[in-house]
């Protein structure tokens, strides 16, 4: 395995678009130029350890993932999402009583 710039930008752009931010609503959040960002996004350049950390930080994945494609649990993302929805419904419940 190797760090390919390309499809780390792949997923980067997946989770920004998932995430519902256009690229220059996420240059700005993470400080880098919008050129910079493009340039990340497309594979053109790589992204430094920082940048790989703020991505990480701003999506909620693991550098694992953002350099690799790795999860740390095929489902992981799935049996997260669950417990949210769970937490809510209890939360509701809660409320309720």
């Amino acid at each position: 395995m190797y760090y390919n710039t390309k499809e780390c930008g792949e997923r980067i752009l997946w989770l920004r678009r998932n995430a519902g931010y256009s690229q220059n609503e996420l240059a700005q959040k993470l400080n880098i130029s919008l050129d910079h960002y493009r340039a990340v996004e497309t594979g053109r350049h790589g992204c430094s350890i920082d940048l790989l950390v703020d991505l990480s930080t701003a999506f909620d994945v693991s550098l694992d993932y953002l350099v690799l494609g790795r999860e740390l649990h095929p489902d992981s993302r799935c049996i997260k999402d669950k417990l949210l929805e769970l937490e809510d419904a209890l939360a509701e419940l809660r409320c309720s009583l």
